[in-house]
């Protein structure tokens, strides 16, 4: 008995280091943005506690809201639109035969791409007169195009482009291996039985996908949802706040303004609207799992 108890001590005076700068980087500040989420606090001065009014002038704030909006579109275009893209170039490519791995790789090579040199790269292609408006103008277009990043209607999709451009990747590689572990022999009984293309995904490939579905879908929320270094290092959420984002609208109240009261308020808006999302999502994807 004696043994065993020193035997835990031993163990926990080697955790001990590790527990506690876990405690110091990550346990401590968490617990106390609660508090100074409830304070007006420059990060020098003493907090000055004003109870939940930071809560509620950040949901009066019209860049707040904008924010949520362009939040939620970034969300929404890679639950979509980048979904249902890597899904059909992994359907796609798991008929490619010898050259799957050569496709597979260009087609993940975007998502090992820093978003910095993604960001400078697409400036070039949406500048005035870059590579986009150029092509337009050589097939008769040239009155279509425009400063892709300057303009209001447009800024929005053209950073959706390079976001589902930068992460198709990634689903991709997550899909094909899904499709991977299905059994050969379902499709076989599916062909005998006379099952066409769409009843095959619907009632075979669909519902064994759904692990994978779970992951892309989870990871690529999670990541939309906190939307920040591609709007920043392109438009630093402009024209106007055309572009800004949540995770934005955090960053400039706490280093541009030294309204670090107000940013943890909008950083525990986003912790509690990503977590609530997520849960969501995973029960949803999770319910429709099926087992082999």
């Amino acid at each position: 008995m004696k043994s065993g108890f020193r035997n835990a001590w031993v163990e926990l005076s080697f955790a001990a280091p590790a527990l506690i700068l876990f405690l110091i980087i990550v346990v401590w500040p968490f617990v106390s943005s609660f508090y100074y989420a409830l304070t007006q606090w420059d990060g020098f001065s003493k907090p000055v506690f004003i109870g939940f009014d930071n809560f509620v002038n950040l949901f009066k704030e019209p860049g707040f809201r904008i924010a949520l909006r362009n939040t939620l579109l970034f969300a929404l275009a890679g639950l979509f639109l980048s979904n249902a893209l890597s899904l059909a170039l992994a359907l796609a490519l798991n008929r490619a035969g010898r050259s799957q791995t050569v496709l597979r790789t260009i087609f993940y090579l975007p998502g090992v791409v820093s978003f910095v040199t993604m960001s400078i790269v697409w400036t070039m292609i949406y500048h005035n007169d870059g590579a986009l408006n150029q092509l337009l103008r050589s097939i008769g277009l040239g009155s279509a195009g425009r400063e892709w990043l300057g303009t209001y209607d447009s800024v929005m999709p053209a950073l959706i482009v390079i976001m589902v451009w930068g992460g198709v990747g990634f689903g991709v590689i997550v899909f094909l291996a899904g499709l991977s572990s299905i059994p050969a022999e379902l499709y076989e009984a599916a062909n005998l039985d006379g099952a066409g293309p769409l009843s095959v995904f619907r009632y075979i490939t669909f519902p064994l996908l759904m692990p994978s579905i779970t992951v892309v879908t989870f990871l690529g929320l999670t990541t939309t949802l906190r939307m920040f270094d591609l709007p920043f290092i392109m438009t630093n959420g402009g024209p106007g706040d055309a572009s800004n984002t949540i995770s934005l609208i955090i960053y400039k109240h706490a280093f541009s303004y030294s309204n670090y009261g107000y940013a943890t308020a909008g950083g525990i808006i986003l912790f509690l609207f990503v977590g609530i999302v997520s849960l969501l999502q995973l029960r949803l994807t999770r319910s429709k799992e099926v087992q082999i």
